[in-house]
């Protein structure tokens, strides 16, 4: 999966699913934290969007604060990660 189509994905699961507050703060540089007011509790819930509902594999092993610090680290996070596990540009 491409960064793009990553952060598509970020704003669908946050608008849809998590029904994010502070949405009109989307975008590439936004903090996850700061920006958009998301708490560890909500983070969670995104990670098990991207597991649950994509199929996207989230190792624990991986896992670092740093991606998860903006939306562009987390689009590049997840699209490694897809990278390494050959979901590719199928979602």
């Amino acid at each position: 999966m491409t960064e793009e189509k990553a952060t598509t994905l970020l704003y669908d699961i946050l608008e849809k699913h998590l029904n994010l507050p502070a949405i009109d703060a989307f975008h590439k540089e936004a903090r996850l934290n700061e920006d958009l007011c998301m708490d560890s509790v909500m983070i969670l819930q995104l990670i098990l969007h991207l597991e649950v509902d994509y199929g996207i594999e989230v190792p624990d092993d991986e896992l670092a604060p740093n991606d998860f610090y903006t939306v562009s680290s987390l689009a590049q996070f997840i699209s490694s990660v897809t990278k390494q596990s050959s979901i590719g540009d199928t979602l």
